[in-house]
């Protein structure tokens, strides 16, 4: 497999789109071995991966550039990520591009399964890329977090309160200089449109 993300993104047909960066940024942590090997594929079966890859970048395949992973068994997935999966594409965007959804909500769901912040296990620059991903995406499940919770903390309690799970487990984050701070009490805030350009934590 030729691993360069400079490669990858050279092929990107929509260059500095939030979706194609997080989907760059995700295949570019599981290849350095920072989330699971199933996030070489974005937890999706073979064929719709390939399709993303002609989707986003066209031509990155023909030049060599595959995951060097065999794809994941559904049976082998962590028993959550379909389940974050579902919570983020059932809260898209009015309008949004279907495709887009699906495959970015692979890409966040992916990012969960770090040990650090998420903007970083999915090598973005910051939380606002994050933002900016699910005010595009995911809307209302941004719009939904007024207390300002950590990303990752907020999917899974989303997800707990859909299957009505208590208590709800915490992310893989344990690891993070920064898990004593992101897991205290939350304060109660007003999101308004601009909020996406907030501080860099999870």
């Amino acid at each position: 497999m030729n691993r360069s993300l400079l490669l990858l993104d050279a092929f990107a047909s929509h260059p500095g789109d939030s979706v194609s960066r997080a989907l760059s940024g995700v295949l570019e942590s599981a290849a350095s071995g920072r989330l699971p090997r199933f996030a070489q594929w974005l937890g999706l079966p073979g064929a719709e991966f390939r399709a993303m890859l002609d989707h986003y970048f066209p031509g990155a395949a023909r030049s060599g550039w595959a995951p060097d992973a065999e794809p994941v068994e559904a049976m082998e997935m962590p028993c959550e990520f379909g389940d974050l999966v579902d919570m983020l594409v059932d809260g898209q965007t009015p309008g949004a591009d279907a495709l887009a959804v699906r495959w970015a909500a692979h890409a966040l769901a992916c990012g969960c399964f770090g040990s650090t912040h998420l903007w970083q296990d999915m090598a973005l620059s910051g939380r606002e890329d994050v933002s900016a991903l699910l005010v595009e995406n995911f809307r209302p499940v941004f719009d939904a977090n007024i207390t300002d919770m950590k990303w990752k903390k907020f999917f899974y309690h989303r997800v707990c309160e859909r299957l009505d799970i208590h208590p709800c487990p915490e992310p893989s984050c344990s690891g993070c200089e920064h898990y004593t701070r992101c897991h205290g009490p939350e304060v109660r805030i007003d999101i308004h449109p601009l909020k996406a350009a907030g501080p860099a934590t999870h």
